[in-house]
C-alpha cells in the first residue's frame, strides 16, 4: 500500500476475500492483509478472487466502492 494516498484517490487492489470474524479482509496477492468497509455484502465472492475498488480511509482499511471476480 502506498502510505500518500489521499482518502479522495480511487485505489484498486486484488486478492482473495476472506470473512475474518464479523470483518471481510483482502488477503492481497503480495500477502498484505486489508480490511474492508463495504456497503453491501458480497457473500457469493467470500474465498474467491476479487478486485476491490474504493478509497483508503487509513492504513489497511479500504471503503470499497466495487468488488468484481477474478
Amino acid at each position: 500500500m502506498t502510505p500518500d494516498v489521499s482518502p479522495d484517490t480511487l485505489v484498486t487492489r486484488s486478492g482473495r476475500l476472506i470473512r475474518q470474524g464479523g470483518a471481510f479482509i483482502l488477503q492481497g496477492d503480495d500477502g498484505s492483509l486489508t480490511e474492508l468497509r463495504l456497503m453491501r455484502v458480497p457473500v457469493d465472492h467470500v474465498g474467491k478472487s476479487v478486485t476491490v475498488t474504493g478509497r483508503m480511509l487509513g492504513a489497511g482499511l479500504i471503503e470499497v466502492e466495487g468488488v468484481r471476480g477474478g
